[in-house]
Formats: structure tokens, C-alpha cells, sequence
């Protein structure tokens, strides 16, 4: 993972941790949503197009792990930086995964919002 805030604005990202700890920022250091954790190996993080996302500290030292994207797609590097303006209006055309990179064709990644509310809540009555 790059130390700089950066962007895909053609594909989605998996980041699959396999070695260590660390301090991950998503949403960009501007953005009053932006989303500060610690993951640690065998975290897997889906980052939507278009989400900026960096690392902040390697916790421990040895931090290793992998970004894929499905298949058939291209990424690219974007920044937010002047001049990238097509790229950031690109994003919306990005399709959602048809399927959830993890768990296939019912995980998280393809539930509708109140499913993903109620499994955050810890309700799995009709999962």
C-alpha cells in the first residue's frame, strides 16, 4: 500500500493482508468521512472506485499485502490533483461486483443496504 492518498477511478479494489499491522486511511485526509483502521493479516478490504486510501504506519513492521482487481479490468493511479477531473467523473460508470470477491455469490459486497445494516447490527436471523 502507497504512504500517498490515491484512487482507481476505472475499477474496484480487493486488499487482502497476509503479514502484520496496519494503519490504513480511506476517504483522504480532507474528507470528514474518511475512515481510519488497523488491519492485520487475513483482513480483506473491498475500496470502491474512486475511494482514496493510504497507508499510515506499518504497526509492526514486515506489513505485506496484495491488491487484485476482477478480471478484465484495468487500473490506474489517480490523485485527486488538477487535471484528473475526467477520471473523477469516470467513477460513476464503474458497475458494482456482481459477485462478492470473498464469499461469491452471497457475501456482503452484493447485499442490499438494510441486509448489510442488520448483519452490522449483529442480527444473522435471516442471513
Amino acid at each position: 500500500m502507497y504512504t500517498t492518498t490515491h484512487y482507481h477511478s476505472t475499477t474496484h479494489e480487493v486488499l487482502c493482508v497476509f503479514n502484520g499491522r496496519a494503519k490504513l486511511l480511506f476517504g483522504g485526509e480532507s474528507n470528514p468521512g474518511k475512515v481510519e483502521t488497523e488491519v492485520k493479516a487475513g483482513d480483506a478490504i473491498v475500496v470502491p472506485a474512486g475511494v482514496g486510501h493510504r497507508l499510515i504506519e506499518d504497526v509492526e513492521g514486515g506489513f505485506q499485502m496484495v491488491g487484485s482487481y476482477p478480471k478484465g479490468c484495468s487500473w490506474d493511479m489517480c490523485y485527486g490533483k488538477q487535471g484528473e477531473e475526467k477520471k473523477a467523473e469516470a467513477v460513476g460508470n464503474v458497475e458494482w461486483l456482481e459477485k462478492d470477491p470473498l464469499y461469491g455469490n452471497d457475501g456482503p459486497v452484493t447485499w442490499a443496504k438494510e441486509k448489510l445494516e442488520k448483519f452490522c447490527r449483529g442480527d444473522k436471523s435471516e442471513l
